[in-house]
């Protein structure tokens, strides 16, 4: 079973994007902003990570930034949530982080969607 990890800020979301992927057999772990996301993939080392773009303490780009500095966490795939549309203009589909381009899928999402990105992300696809 492969392993997801959500981090945001927003329980409602994290209940949404969970109960979807437990849904369809993945296993899910959480956290509530970027430092806690850091030490869970870490210590979970998951397939995939979900990151919100806006969190408070550590901001979901500075936390991808610290993710791929380590060796146990830099080939995770990333892929980033946010509602703010200067950061996710309608024809983008992605979020620049030091260059390196990740997708991205916005709030409020379609569960479709976001199952679709999670099986490509994966290479379940």
């Amino acid at each position: 079973m492969k392993k997801i990890l959500i981090i945001d800020d927003d329980v409602d979301i994290i209940d949404l994007v969970s109960n979807r992927l437990k849904k369809n057999n993945y296993d899910v772990i959480f956290a509530n902003d970027g430092d806690n996301g850091i030490r869970k993939a870490l210590e979970h080392r998951p397939d995939l990570i979900i990151i919100d773009v806006m969190m408070p303490r550590l901001p979901g780009p500075e936390a991808v930034k610290l993710l791929k500095s380590y060796e146990q966490t830099q080939h995770i795939p990333i892929l980033f949530f946010t509602a703010m549309n200067s950061y996710l203009p309608t024809e983008v589909n992605e979020i620049n982080v030091n260059g390196q381009f990740y997708p991205a899928i916005p709030k409020p999402f379609e569960p479709n969607k976001l199952l679709a990105s999670v099986k490509l992300l994966l290479g379940e696809q």
